[in-house]
């Protein structure tokens, strides 16, 4: 699924899922020919953790922060969230 595919899907702007890719949030692979993003449903995924997150309050930093820990734990996030 190419980047406008998902902006359509979703209803997240072109830039702001450029935006996303550009701070490490959400990093689709490239397609080595034409070098446009290509969206994977793991990548979908990601992005729905990442709607859900700010939904909550998080900034998109600290969602960075807690999605690409190896020790992420959701249950916790939401618990440093309310504090």
């Amino acid at each position: 699924m190419n980047v406008k595919e998902v902006a359509n899907l979703t209803g997240i702007s072109v830039r702001a899922l450029h935006h996303y890719d550009r701070m490490g949030l959400l990093c689709p692979r490239r397609n080595r020919e034409n070098d446009y993003r290509e969206y994977s449903e793991s990548d979908l995924d990601r992005l729905q953790q990442i709607l859900f997150f700010k939904e909550c309050g998080f900034s998109l930093q600290r969602i960075r922060d807690l999605l690409n820990s190896p020790s992420f734990d959701r249950e916790k996030a939401f618990e440093l969230q309310r504090k």
